[in-house]
């Protein structure tokens, strides 16, 4: 049985870097999140001799979230990215277990092809407080019907010691519907976060710009084989 306990344990940290990784908020608190990617990559301003470059444009996501009780979730967010909001939810019915749900669109055009809508359940396994593995199989369509993806996100988050933790994430695409218009490319993202009081610090280095669901998976066009890729940043503050 203790074995048993400890390999559903939630690893610390609600995030990797876009996937969950099986912890929820306690009832009463609130977390407030602040995730920047540059769009530009990071390799092409050096090459090109002006690192500044690489913080001309970025995009932003502030998250807002809230614990109703030890299982339930709920927030709000907005995006730079085509000046999207959203609200999600959360529920985790079992200690390996999260089902989560959102919608989101463009406050600018209120239309239904900008507008998406996705569920999904994470499925958490860990070693105590060392290493943690998550999937997340997803759906996600447009609510006029016409652009579809069904994904599995993946994850791996690992104690470094000292607050420090080293994740991995990454989301294929397993069907997409023809109208669809993302990459092809996989998404994915390196994540190293530091853990101090109520706060996360997390720094990132990936291949999309987007945060958003379906953008994160959609957007990756740095590709790493050419030593393409993106950095950024997030930060978790409870409240």
């Amino acid at each position: 049985m203790t074995l048993l306990l400890a390999l559903l344990v939630a690893f610390p940290g609600e995030r990797i870097a876009n996937l969950p990784t099986g912890r929820t908020l306690d009832a009463g608190v609130w977390q407030l999140g602040i995730g920047h990617r540059w769009m530009s990559a990071a390799d092409n301003s050096v090459l090109e001799g002006n690192f500044l470059n690489i913080i001309r444009d970025a995009s932003v996501r502030i998250s807002v979230e809230r614990g109703f009780d030890a299982d339930v979730n709920a927030g709000a967010w907005v995006a730079s990215e085509n000046n999207e909001v959203g609200v999600g939810a959360s529920w985790a019915p079992a200690r390996w277990l999260t089902a989560s749900a959102g919608v989101g669109g463009s406050i600018v055009a209120l239309e239904a092809a900008r507008t998406w809508a996705n569920a999904g359940a994470a499925f958490h396994a860990g070693w105590r407080d060392r290493i943690h593995f998550t999937a997340m199989p997803r759906f996600t369509t447009n609510l006029d019907g016409e652009r579809m993806y069904a994904t599995v996100g993946l994850g791996l988050k690992g104690n470094l010691g000292r607050g420090f933790t080293l994740g991995f994430e990454t989301e294929p695409v397993l069907y997409r519907s023809a109208q669809t218009d993302d990459t092809g490319l996989l998404a994915w993202n390196v994540a190293i976060d530091r853990k101090l009081g109520w706060h996360n610090f997390t720094v990132t280095v990936g291949n999309a710009w987007h945060q958003a669901v379906p953008g994160w998976f959609a957007s990756a066009n740095r590709d790493i084989t050419r030593g393409h890729f993106r950095i950024g940043f997030a930060i978790l503050r409870k409240l």
